[in-house]
Order: structure tokens, then sequence, then C-alpha cells
């Protein structure tokens, strides 16, 4: 699993996001950027 704290996605298939699927990374991050907001995210470890 792939987690990014800052924004909460999570991708549960590491292999894609190593071979570049980080759509949903890039739009999570520019939408925390435009609007501002801070994503308070709970760890589940």
């Amino acid at each position: 699993m792939v987690k990014d704290l800052r924004t909460g996605v999570t991708s549960p298939t590491p292999s894609d996001v190593l071979d570049g699927d980080l759509d949903q990374f890039m739009a999570a991050a520019l939408a925390q950027r435009v609007t501002g907001e801070k994503v308070d995210v709970e760890d589940d470890d």
C-alpha cells in the first residue's frame, strides 16, 4: 500500500504507483494547494 500522509490518498497497488500511475496523488496535492486546507490523516497502524 502507498499512502500520501499529506493528502490522505492511498493506493493498494504499489506496482502501479512505481509504474507512474500518480494521477490521483497529483490531483489531491493540487486540490489541497488550491483550497489551502490541510488534511489530517490518522495512521491505521
